[in-house]
C-alpha cells in the first residue's frame, strides 16, 4: 500500500509521524465492519443473552479489546510507561467478558464487578498520567476538580435515585451499583480536561470523550435497573455495552492518538470558565439534594454524610490551593512590575515610586536625599567586541557591586541600558559627592566579561541633592541628575558632576533651545560664517574656509554651537541642519571663488555621525557639490576621529564612497585622547586637523614643540599630505608652527568667523596643492 505525502507548513516532529496516514478505502472498510460487528453482536445478545448470543457478544468484544490493547503499541507510542497502564486497563476489560464462566462472588461484588473496577482504575490512572504529561502546571487542582465533580454526581445519584428505590436490605448492593457511574464521572472529568487542551488537534480524544459519556449513560441506566430487578433480566441494556468497546477501538486506532503524549496545549479561557461553572453546579446541587431529600435508613445517612464530608474537604482543599496560587501569582506580578529581570534591581517604573516615598519621608538623621545617575562609558564596545551575553554579564556584575558597596542606600535601580540610579539619605552635597566617589572607585577593579577576558568600566556620574530647603518633584530630580551625568560625559570618562546653578541655567537654556530648534531649522534661520584656513609662506595665503553655523534667535539671542549642535543630534535634527549648511557652504564657496577669480579654493564642512551613517550620504554630498558648480577636490568634509572609533565599519564605507566621488576627508580635533595612530592607519583620509589642545601650550610648555613635531612627522609618514593646526591665537604660536614645518593653520590670529560678504576683500587666494 502506498500513500501520497502531503506537504504541511509545520509537520509534527514526533516519533511515528510517518504512520499517521490519511484514511483510505481499507481503513474505512474496517470501520464499517467493526460497526456491523458491534450491531450484530449487540442484537444477538439481546435475543439470546444465555446461549449463542452471549458467545458472539463475547468474541466480538474480545476482538475489540485486543485491538484496543495492540493498536497503540503497534504505533510505538511513547513514553511506554503511560501506555502500559492503558494496556492493563484493556486486559482487565478482557477478563470481565468471562463473567458467566467464572461464578466468583465476594459479598455483593461479582467477578465482573471486580474486573470492571480494575479496568476503570487503570483507565483513571492512564488519564491522570496523560493530563500530567501534556499540562505544564495545576495538575493537583485538576484532580481535585475531578474528585469534587465525581463526589457530587455520586451524592446526587444516591440521594435522588438509588437510595429511594432500594429498601434497607438492598442498600449494600445499591452502593455497588452507584460506584459505576461514580467512576464514569471521574473518567469523563479527566478526559474533558484533555479535550479542552487538545481540542481538534487530536480527534482520538473526541472519540474517547464521546465513548466515556456513553459509558456513563449506560452505567446510570444499568445501576437503576440493577436495583429494581435482577441484572440478567435487562439484556437490552447490557448489549449496548458493545458500543463502548467500539468507541474505544475508534479512539485507540485513530492516527492522532500518538500525539496525545507528544504535544502540549493550553486551555482556553472560555473552556476554563465553562468548566468552573459546571463544577459549581455539580458541587452545590448534590449537597442541596442530600440535605432536602428524606433519608431511608442508617446506611443512607452514613453514605450521605461521608459523601458530603468528602465534598467539603475537596472543595476546601481546592479553594486553599487556588488562594495560594493566586497569592503567588500576585507576588510574581508585583515582582515583574517592579524588578529589572536582568539585574534583580528596581526597574524604571518602581524607581519613581521609591523616589517619591524616599523624598517625602521626614528624617532627622539625614535631612537631604542624593540622587546619583550613573552611565558607563563605552559600554557599546563590550557588546560589539564580545557579544550581548558579555554585556549582560557586565551589567549583572555592576548591579552586584552597587548592592555590595551601598548597604545604606535605600534605592538602587537600573534605569535602562547601562544606566543606573542610586538614591540615599545624605547630610549635604559634599556628603553626596563622597558617596559618588565611593561608587566610582568600586569599579577600579576590572570586570570579567567572558572567560579569560576582563574589561575596565568607568562610570560618568551626575549628582543632585534635594532637601527641606530645596524640595523638587521626582521628575525634576531625575532630570537634574541626568543633566549632570550628561555634563560629566561631555567632560571625559569617569567624571563626577554635581547639578549646580550654572548647570541649571545651561539646562534651562537647552530646554528653551530645544523648543525652538526645529522651527529655526525649518525656517532656515541659521547664519553661515566662514573662518579662513591659511597656508603658503608665513601663512599669508587664504587656501580655503571652514563653514560654521551660527544662530541668533529673536527671543534667545545668540545661541552658541556648543548648545544647539548637541541638541540637534539628540532630537534627530542634525541631518536637516547639516544638509542645509552644506548646501549654503557650497553655494557661498562658488560665489566667492567666482568673485575672487579662483576656482580651486577649499571649503571645509563639518559632518555629524548621524549624517555619515545615512545610506545615501555620499550621493547627497556629491549632488549638492555638483549643483553649486564646485570642482571635484574643492569640498572637504570634517569628521572627528571619535566618530570613526565609535561607529566602525559603517562609517569607513561611507568615507570610501565620499573619496570615490572626489570629496576629500579631513580628521578634525585630532589628538583628543583616542587611539590616534591606530585610527589613522585604517582611515581613508586626506587631511588631519591638530586639535587646539596641542597648539595652546606653545610658548608655555617647552616640551610642546617636540610633541607637535612628532605628530606632524607621524602624519606625513602615513602619506597624509595635509596638516592644519587649529586654535592659533598669537603670532608666537604661528611662528612656532612655521618653524615646525606645519603647512597650514587656522585660528583667531588669522581671522574670526565672518559673513561671506565680508570676505570679498581677501587677496592672493591660493588653494592647497
Amino acid at each position: 500500500m502506498s500513500a501520497t505525502k502531503v506537504r504541511r507548513p509545520h509537520p509534527p516532529a514526533v516519533p511515528g509521524a510517518d504512520r499517521m496516514l490519511p484514511a483510505t478505502a481499507a481503513t474505512r472498510l474496517l470501520a464499517v465492519l467493526a460497526l456491523l460487528g458491534a450491531c450484530t453482536s449487540a442484537v444477538a445478545f439481546m435475543l439470546d443473552p444465555k446461549g449463542t448470543g452471549a458467545t458472539v457478544y463475547a468474541l466480538v468484544a474480545a476482538v475489540f479489546v485486543v485491538t484496543i490493547v495492540a493498536a497503540p503499541l503497534a504505533r510505538r507510542v511513547r513514553p511506554l510507561r503511560i501506555w502500559l497502564v492503558q494496556t492493563l486497563a484493556g486486559l482487565a476489560l478482557l477478563f470481565s467478558l468471562f463473567s458467566q464462566a467464572v461464578p466468583l462472588r465476594i459479598g455483593p461484588l461479582r467477578y465482573s464487578d471486580i474486573t470492571y473496577f480494575l479496568g476503570y482504575v487503570f483507565l483513571l490512572i492512564w488519564l491522570v498520567l496523560l493530563n500530567q504529561r501534556i499540562a505544564s502546571g495545576g495538575h493537583g487542582r485538576r484532580l481535585l476538580d475531578g474528585a469534587a465533580a465525581t463526589i457530587g454526581v455520586t451524592l446526587a445519584l444516591w440521594s435522588a435515585v438509588l437510595a429511594p428505590m432500594a429498601d434497607g436490605a438492598a442498600l449494600p448492593p445499591a452502593l455497588v451499583w452507584s460506584v459505576y457511574p461514580t467512576m464514569d464521572v471521574l473518567l469523563v472529568s479527566l478526559c474533558l480536561h484533555l479535550w479542552l487542551r487538545m481540542g481538534r488537534q487530536v480527534p482520538a480524544v473526541s472519540w474517547l470523550l464521546a465513548t466515556l459519556v456513553l459509558l456513563l449513560c449506560l452505567d446510570l441506566v444499568n445501576s437503576i435497573t440493577g436495583i429494581l430487578a435482577p441484572p440478567g433480566e435487562w439484556p437490552q441494556v447490557m448489549g449496548l455495552y458493545q458500543f463502548f468497546f467500539l468507541g474505544l477501538v475508534m479512539a485507540t486506532t485513530h492516527p492522532s492518538l500518538i500525539r496525545l503524549t507528544q504535544v502540549r496545549a493550553a486551555t482556553s479561557e472560555g473552556g476554563r470558565s465553562g468548566l468552573r461553572g459546571a463544577l459549581t453546579l455539580l458541587t452545590t446541587v448534590p449537597v442541596v439534594l442530600a440535605v432536602a431529600l428524606p433519608k431511608t435508613g442508617d446506611t443512607d445517612v452514613i453514605v450521605r454524610t461521608v459523601l458530603v464530608s468528602l465534598m467539603l474537604a475537596a472543595t476546601f482543599t481546592r479553594l486553599s490551593i487556588s488562594l495560594r496560587a493566586l497569592a503567588r501569582t500576585e507576588a510574581d506580578s508585583r515582582l515583574r512590575a517592579t524588578q529589572d529581570p536582568l539585574t534583580g534591581l528596581l526597574n524604571r517604573a518602581a524607581l519613581r515610586d521609591a523616589l517619591t516615598d524616599l523624598t517625602g519621608e521626614p528624617r532627622d538623621e539625614a535631612p537631604s536625599t542624593a540622587v546619583i545617575f550613573l552611565d558607563f562609558d563605552n559600554f557599546k564596545h563590550v557588546n560589539d567586541t564580545w557579544g550581548h551575553d558579555a554585556g549582560d554579564t557586565l551589567l549583572r556584575t555592576v548591579a552586584r557591586r552597587l548592592v555590595g558597596r551601598l548597604e545604606g542606600a535605600q534605592v538602587i535601580a537600573r534605569y535602562g541600558g547601562d544606566e543606573f540610579v542610586i538614591a540615599a539619605p545624605v547630610e549635604d552635597l559634599a556628603d553626596a559627592l563622597l558617596l559618588a566617589e565611593r561608587l566610582r572607585r568600586c569599579f577600579d577593579e576590572p570586570v570579567a566579561v567572558v572567560t579569560d577576558r576582563v574589561h575596565t568600566v568607568t562610570p560618568s556620574i551626575g549628582v543632585t541633592v534635594t532637601g527641606p530647603l530645596r524640595s523638587r518633584s521626582t521628575d525634576e530630580l531625575m532630570t537634574e541628575a541626568d543633566a549632570a551625568m550628561y555634563e560629566a560625559k561631555q567632560q571625559g570618562r569617569g567624571r563626577i558632576v554635581a547639578f549646580d546653578a550654572e548647570l541649571a541655567d545651561r539646562h534651562r537654556l537647552q530646554a528653551r533651545v530645544g523648543d525652538r530648534l526645529a522651527e529655526a531649522i525649518t525656517a532656515d534661520a541659521f547664519d553661515l560664517r566662514l573662518q579662513p584656513v591659511m597656508g603658503g609662506p608665513g601663512y599669508g595665503t587664504v587656501v580655503g574656509w571652514e563653514a560654521l553655523a551660527r544662530w541668533h534667535d529673536p527671543e534667545l539671542g545668540d545661541v552658541p554651537p556648543s548648545v544647539f549642535v548637541p541638541l540637534a543630534e539628540q532630537f534627530g535634527l542634525i541631518g536637516a541642519l547639516g544638509e542645509s549648511m552644506l548646501r549654503r557652504a557650497c553655494e557661498e564657496r562658488a560665489r566667492l571663488g567666482g568673485a575672487l577669480g579662483q576656482s580651486d579654493l577649499a571649503i571645509f564642512v563639518n559632518v555629524s555621525p548621524d549624517q555619515l551613517l545615512q545610506p545615501n550620504f555620499a550621493q547627497v554630498v556629491q549632488a549638492t557639490r555638483d549643483a553649486a558648480g564646485l570642482p571635484r577636490d574643492s569640498l572637504w568634509v570634517e569628521i572627528t576621529e571619535s566618530l570613526i572609533v565609535d561607529e566602525g565599519h559603517a562609517g569607513l564605507a561611507t568615507l570610501d564612497s565620499l573619496r570615490a566621488v572626489g570629496v576629500r576627508v579631513c580628521i578634525d580635533d585630532f589628538g583628543t585622547g583616542y587611539a590616534s595612530l591606530s585610527t589613522l592607519l585604517r582611515l581613508p583620509v586626506d587631511c588631519v586637523k591638530l586639535d587646539r589642545s596641542l597648539v595652546a601650550p606653545l610658548g608655555v610648555d617647552p616640551a610642546t614643540p617636540g610633541r607637535l613635531r612628532a605628530v606632524i612627522d607621524m602624519v606625513h609618514s602615513l602619506d597624509i599630505p595635509h596638516v592644519i593646526a587649529e586654535g592659533v591665537e598669537t603670532q608666537a604660536q604661528a611662528q612656532a608652527l612655521l618653524d615646525l614645518g606645519c603647512p597650514m593653520a587656522q585660528g583667531w590670529w588669522f581671522g574670526r568667523p565672518s559673513a561671506p560678504e565680508d570676505l570679498l576683500t581677501a587677496t592672493s587666494p591660493r588653494a592647497p596643492g
